[in-house]
């Protein structure tokens, strides 16, 4: 394979392939500022390939404000283990080729209370041109809403990036604001990401709602959907 080439259809191919339902490239140059798990973790690497897996709308329609429900949960956590296996065997067929490949699990995190992982899924696949971050900071992509699933493989293959989402595109639709039912969305305008999380969303109310639907029987996940069953994008 000649260093010049560029792979970007054969590694894109190769994750739908595999299961993926959306895929894109991420120049990682624009993304250098992005708070990282361990802060150099972007270092070694020039793209961010982003995927993202779809599921079913018939889901969310079991979702209440008390539960989202067992069946969510399952979907949730198969997704989830989907993903890792593609970014597995995606990381897999770029060595094969002589480079460098990192897949980012797709639910890690590393400061749970602060709802943290090593790095933002949802910043990459913004910046290959999936989507653009909502009102309720989740990823929204135009066929599917944010009714998605991310994980992403850094990498230095020579790849041709993704046009950013420059504008979130929710105009006034304030839904997932409105029906949050511990107001932890706040209503704030901004470009193409919050400078600061804590403008757009309260942290410490996700997170205590996350834990006590977690420790619910047959749940065992930190998932609410409340606020991605409302989305009226992709529906």
């Amino acid at each position: 394979m000649s260093k010049n080439q560029d792979f970007t259809n054969d590694i894109i191919d190769y994750a739908l392939t595999l299961g993926a339902t959306l895929a894109g490239v991420a120049e990682l140059k624009s993304l250098q500022s992005l708070n990282t798990n361990p802060p150099n973790l972007l270092e070694n690497f020039n793209y961010a390939i982003s995927i993202a897996v779809a599921l079913p709308q018939d889901v969310f329609k079991l979702i209440t404000n008390k539960n989202p429900g067992e069946i969510y949960a399952h979907y949730y956590t198969t997704t989830n283990s989907l993903l890792d296996l593609i970014t597995l065997r995606l990381s897999e067929k770029i060595l094969h080729y002589g480079y460098s490949a990192l897949a980012i699990p797709a639910s890690l995190s590393i400061g749970l209370s602060k709802l943290y992982s090593n790095a933002s899924h949802k910043a990459f696949a913004r910046g290959a041109g999936l989507g653009w971050i909502g009102k309720n900071l989740l990823l929204i992509t135009p066929k599917f809403g944010p009714r998605v699933r991310l994980a992403t493989v850094l990498t230095d293959i020579p790849l041709h990036a993704g046009k950013p989402f420059e504008d979130q595109n929710c105009g006034k639709c304030t839904k997932c604001i409105d029906v949050c039912p511990i107001n932890a969305l706040k209503s704030f305008d901004f470009k193409a990401y919050p400078v600061k999380r804590e403008d757009v969303l309260d942290a410490k109310k996700c997170h205590t709602r996350l834990e006590r639907i977690r420790k619910m029987e047959f749940i065992g996940v930190s998932i609410c959907g409340v606020c991605i069953k409302v989305c009226p994008i992709g529906k």
